[in-house]
């Protein structure tokens, strides 16, 4: 008996416990540090999973392999400085996962590697810089990454090993150009971010293999020129491009609205209050 005893005392030991409260398919919890070596314990939680407003600095490797029925985890709004190999193991039901508004500055290998069926995954609004080699490589399910206000200053190759990709968030990070290929393997992309960055040029062939892009978002950006035919060339089925907010004269940006229409692509309207407009868009008078 004393055996049993021990053995329940040192289970508990090892398991992280906190206040969670579940309503219909909803289990919030608490504010919670999660610790090395001890897997959170919920009683009877719901699929989505979320955490309070909180203190949350790291998840451990394993943190959550006592709950393998969650489809959705909400991690956002918390102080996470790290994830590592292993971090969300035993997840593989998981369908939505979401990081946004935390402090991460670099995305390890393996951190996802049980996530064979994630389709959403949200890192916006942290300080992420570095993608290491094949830290998307498990994500072979993955339809919509927000990697949007993070301080990326360039395309991340990484993101081509999404090769299921339809919606891609690059919004509001340093990048400052395009190169060739940056996005070669994603031929099911439907929606491309690239809002509110630092880019000037774009090369030929940038686009190349998003053969099913339909939205291009280029505002606020610092483009004087974009060859229209190149673009076309490998964004077959684009119907829609944002251009407002760049550095075009207004006889180049008519000529770039002009040739887009021509290939029957919509220019966004913009709503510029400057002298000079095209479309709606700001430009410099020459």
């Amino acid at each position: 008996m004393y055996i049993i005893y021990l053995f329940i005392i040192l289970y508990f030991v090892n398991t992280s416990h906190q206040w969670c409260k579940s309503t219909v398919g909803v289990t919030t919890c608490g504010n919670e540090i999660l610790k090395k070596n001890t897997p959170l314990k919920v009683v009877d939680y719901k699929h989505l999973l979320e955490f309070q407003k909180g203190y949350i600095e790291e998840v451990p490797a394993g943190s959550f392999k006592l709950l393998p029925e969650v489809n959705i985890l909400q991690l956002s709004n918390n102080v996470i400085k790290r994830l590592e190999e292993g971090s969300f193991d035993g997840l593989s039901q998981l369908q939505k996962l979401s990081l946004y508004n935390n402090q991460l500055e670099s995305i390890q290998r393996g951190v996802f590697r049980n996530c064979i069926n994630l389709k959403s995954l949200d890192l916006g609004l942290n300080r992420i810089k570095n993608i290491e080699s094949n830290a998307f490589i498990d994500l072979s399910s993955l339809e919509e990454l927000n990697l949007g206000f993070n301080s990326l200053q360039v395309i991340p190759g990484e993101i081509n090993q999404i090769k299921s990709l339809r919606t891609l968030k690059l919004n509001n990070n340093k990048i400052n150009s395009i190169t060739a290929n940056a996005f070669n393997s994603l031929s099911k992309l439907e929606l491309l971010d690239l809002s509110d960055n630092e880019i000037s040029s774009i090369t030929n062939n940038a686009f190349t293999g998003l053969i099913n892009l339909k939205e291009l978002n280029l505002k606020s950006n610092y483009l004087s020129n974009l060859y229209v035919s190149n673009i076309v060339c490998d964004l077959r089925s684009l119907t829609v491009v944002k251009l407002s907010v760049n550095s075009f004269t207004c006889d180049t940006l008519n000529i770039i609205v002009n040739a887009f229409k021509r290939k029957g692509i919509s220019v966004a309207k913009g709503f510029s209050k400057s002298r000079e407009t095209v479309n709606g868009i700001g430009c410099k008078k020459i």
